[in-house]
This record gives structure tokens, sequence and C-alpha cells, in this order.
């Protein structure tokens, strides 16, 4: 593998994007999770 096909990061373009699908997996059950925390406790003491 050459050194040009490298980002500043060390990875491959397709390692990147895996890397990224991975991190939005992530974030988006971080947010389902926290969006239901809510939720639930907007429900058991309304704040509004």
């Amino acid at each position: 593998m050459a050194d040009k096909d490298l980002s500043f990061t060390g990875l491959t373009d397709q390692q990147a994007q895996e890397l990224h699908s991975v991190y939005l997996q992530g974030m988006w059950l971080f947010i389902s999770v926290a969006i239901v925390a809510h939720l639930a406790v907007f429900i058991w003491r309304p704040w509004l």
C-alpha cells in the first residue's frame, strides 16, 4: 500500500468510511436512548 493512499489520519478511504458508519450507528443509538429517557421522565413528571 502506498503512502499517498492514506489520509492525515493514517486510514484508507475504505477504513474511514467504515469507521464513519460505525460512529453514526452509535450516535443514532445514543440519540434514540436519550429520546426514550426524556419521554419517560416527561410522562413521569412533566416539566412544562
